[in-house]
Order: C-alpha cells, then sequence, then structure tokens
C-alpha cells in the first residue's frame, strides 16, 4: 500500500473545523516555550512546541495516549519534561482528535497533517531555506499506534522522514481476537477473500526453500513419533491480564467502539499498522438476507422469459434499501505481507518498543518487533545481494542480528505505562533511557 501524505488527504477535501483542547505545560525549564500553533488554515488540529536551547537540536514528535485513558495533564507533563531533558530534542505535541465525535480515520489525518506542518514550518535554517532532517516519534497506546502508523510510511529515503520511533504497549492491532473463543491452529478457516501471499503469517517470507523444508520434514517426524491430544495453547496476555485495572480488556474494547464508525474501519492498516505485515487474525461475516436465497441463480437455465421476469422485478428490489446487518467476528487464518514493498524507497528506521509484563497489549508488542526485525532483515538481505531469500541457516542469523541491533524491545513490571498515575523513580528512569536511546539516534552521524 502506498504511504499517504497530509496533501492527499487535502485534495480529497478533508476538513476539521474544531480546534482540539489544548494543555499549558508549566515546565521548570526557562528555555521551554509553549506554543499554540493551527494547523494549515480551516483544519484546525493543533500542536504544541517545546523548543530546545539549540536551534539545531533534533525534532521529537510525542503523540499523547489518547481516550483509552484518563486525561492526567500532570504525568503528560512529567513525560514530556523527562524526554526533553533527557533528549536535548525540541518536541513537538501534535494533539490529533480521537472521540466519538472525531472516529476513524480522523486521528491518522491529523497526525499526517501535523507532520507535514512540522516538515514544512520547523524544519527551516537561518536563511529561511527547508533542509532534509531525520525526526523522532514516540507515543503510547493509541498515540504509540499512530506513531507505529507515521514510522511505517513516511520513512522514503531522498527527503525528511521519521528515522527513530519509540513507543510503549502500542495499540498496534483493533482487531482483538483474543476476545473469541480458542480455536486450534489445524482447524482455524481460511479468510474469506484470500490474501497477498499464501505463507502463513509466523513464517518468514525470506526464508530458504532447503530451509522450509528441512523444518517440514523434522517437524512431520515428530508427529507421527508423538501422536497425541493437541493441549490447550496457554493463555494469551489480552486473556490473562485483561481484567487489570489501569487498561482493562473491556475498556480497550469499548474504546474501539467508540472511535471505530463501523466494524471493517478497525481492519485497515492505518488504523491496525501490524496489518502491513500480515493478514488480521479475525474476519467479519455478514448474514445472508432471506430474499438473497429467495432470488439466488437456479443451476439450470432458466426458459428466456422466466429469465426476463426475474430480471425486470430484480430492478425493483435493487431500489430498495436493504437495512444494514451486523457482521460477527470470527477466527480465521492469518498470511504474511510484504512490507515495505518493492520500488517505495520506503527504508523502516531504527525503533524502541517497550511494554509491561502484566500488559494486555504485551503479545502485540512483541509482534510488531518480530514483524519489524524480519522485516528490516530481509531489506538488508535485499539491498547488500539484491536477492529475496536466505541461502542458508548461517546467512538468515547474520541478516537477523544486524537487524536486531536496529529493534530494541524492553518489557518491565506492570502494566508499564508513562502516564499511569503510580509512576515512581523507575518509571522516571525508563523515561530517560527513551530519551537518551532517541538522542543518539537522531543524531547526524548515526548510521
Amino acid at each position: 500500500m502506498p504511504p499517504i501524505d497530509a496533501a492527499t488527504l487535502l485534495s480529497k477535501g478533508f476538513h476539521c473545523p474544531i480546534i482540539a483542547p489544548s494543555i499549558a505545560f508549566r515546565f521548570s525549564h526557562r528555555f521551554v516555550r509553549s506554543r499554540h500553533t493551527p494547523l494549515l488554515g480551516r483544519h484546525r488540529c493543533t500542536t504544541i512546541v517545546f523548543r530546545a536551547p539549540k536551534a539545531s537540536a533534533p525534532i521529537l514528535l510525542y503523540l499523547p495516549p489518547g481516550p483509552v485513558v484518563p486525561e492526567r495533564p500532570d504525568e503528560e507533563e512529567r513525560v514530556l519534561a523527562t524526554l526533553q531533558e533527557s533528549s536535548a530534542a525540541t518536541i513537538v505535541r501534535i494533539n490529533y482528535r480521537a472521540s466519538h465525535v472525531h472516529q476513524y480515520p480522523t486521528p491518522c489525518h491529523d497526525v499526517l497533517l501535523g507532520y507535514d506542518w512540522v516538515c514544512e514550518h520547523l524544519l527551516i535554517d537561518e536563511f529561511s531555506r527547508p533542509y532534509l532532517a531525520r525526526l523522532g516519534v514516540c507515543g503510547e497506546l493509541v498515540g504509540g499506534s499512530l506513531a507505529t502508523m507515521l514510522a511505517l510510511t513516511e520513512c522514503r529515503l531522498g527527503e525528511s522522514r521519521i528515522g527513530a520511533a519509540a513507543v510503549n504497549n502500542p495499540i498496534v492491532d483493533w482487531v482483538f481476537p483474543d476476545e473469541l473463543p480458542v480455536v486450534q491452529p489445524q482447524d482455524l478457516p481460511e479468510p474469506q477473500y484470500g490474501d497477498e501471499t499464501q505463507l502463513p503469517a509466523d513464517e518468514d517470507m525470506a526464508g530458504s526453500l532447503a530451509i522450509r523444508e528441512a523444518v517440514e520434514n523434522l517437524q512431520n517426524e515428530r508427529r507421527r513419533s508423538k501422536k497425541r491430544t493437541p493441549k490447550t495453547p496457554p493463555p494469551t496476555s489480552w486473556q490473562a491480564y485483561g481484567d487489570n485495572t489501569i487498561i482493562p480488556a473491556w475498556t480497550l474494547s469499548e474504546e474501539r467502539d467508540i472511535l471505530f464508525r463501523k466494524p471493517q474501519d478497525y481492519f485497515d492498516r492505518f488504523a491496525s499498522p501490524i496489518h502491513f505485515f500480515r493478514s488480521p487474525h479475525a474476519q467479519l461475516i455478514f448474514p445472508l438476507q432471506d430474499d438473497i436465497f429467495a432470488s439466488a441463480q437456479p443451476d439450470e437455465d432458466l426458459d428466456p422469459e422466466i429469465q426476463m421476469a426475474l430480471n425486470h422485478y430484480a430492478t425493483f428490489e435493487d431500489a430498495i434499501k436493504v437495512p444494514p446487518t451486523i457482521p460477527t467476528l470470527s477466527r480465521c487464518r492469518a498470511y504474511a505481507r510484504n512490507y515495505p514493498p518493492g520500488g517505495t524507497r520506503l527504508s523502516l528506521p531504527v525503533w524502541n518498543i517497550t511494554t509491561g509484563l502484566q500488559s494486555p497489549l504485551s503479545d502485540t508488542t512483541h509482534e510488531l518487533a518480530k514483524m519489524l526485525r524480519r522485516s528490516i532483515a530481509r531489506q538488508m538481505l535485499k539491498s547488500h545481494s539484491g536477492r529475496s531469500r536466505w541461502h542458508n541457516a548461517a546467512e538468515k542469523t547474520q541478516y537477523e542480528e544486524n537487524a536486531q541491533k536496529r529493534i530494541q524491545v524492553d518489557s518491565y513490571d506492570g502494566v508499564g505505562l508513562w502516564t499511569q498515575p503510580d509512576a515512581n523513580a523507575e518509571t522516571k528512569a525508563r523515561l530517560q533511557k527513551v530519551g537518551a536511546w532517541m538522542k543518539r539516534r537522531l543524531e547526524p552521524d548515526f548510521a
């Protein structure tokens, strides 16, 4: 899927007439100034810019956690102050809108508009000339989802781009298939409409055919030697920790129903960015209407006059508006997708991904990290050798180790939110670690 930018959205008549509420932060640092900036005339999403003392400081975009947790201005102030102090960057807070009034795709549009505004107005030298730069982006929960979307789509070589992304507990898959009854992998149905590849989502697209055959042979031997009743899989993080009091699973599900107009919308790749790398683990099944069964064509050809009569009455039936039906969500097989696609000049940034050991979003966060590692390793292989498959296991290990250096993943006790109300010195130390990581990755000499 080709990336979109704010200019494309504006050309399609996107309107944002309402100004989002802004928060005036009370930083103690003398060099910090806050500025509320309306974006692009009538498109009234806002930003707040916290400038670093050095004019040449890198720019870090901060996306708030969104409506899945209560607003905590004091906690956000602490997060922003810690990030700015440790990263020495100019921080731009994009006040994207997300509510029952401003449903998806409005949050995506706002973030893309904010990003374009930053590139146009802040990447200017002392002679008022634009320059190219690598920017950072960070966020958690809904902000982490939008930060992931931005980092995956605005990373084109040869222009200003996202060079580093730090996300904490990102909601990268709004489908939430873990709410559904457990189905053994071998019993999962195929998706109704197929997908881009026939490779299962948990397999590596760059895998050597010889390696794959060897693994399959080994698995077949084990199945023949151990014929047992399949064990019940262990509970997922959603099932095990969904009843926590900070981000309970029922709150995430309720907010999903508020933020999306219809179920089809949360299957979109910009809303659920892990779908850039694989198809969903669930699908929507729409019930067939009774009149559809009655009007279905018979197996045998009809008399021409009877067929003409049926066609005549069908024109009246088409004019009748059928009431919308409520689809049912059911599990299905997921298949791998190739991202970034060839010929797009997209080069994925470096990543700092964190989550909580008791977070319901832990599994999807780690899955995102795995998908990113595979994609980056595949890109490295393609750029260095021109091939899209490993020769052998040693080559696979080499490229995966190199990709590992670009994806840092950490898990912490508890839910692990940056803005949780019981934040302590340990939470501040984690934020300082993220800020220091961002500072190093945005330096001009970082490769």
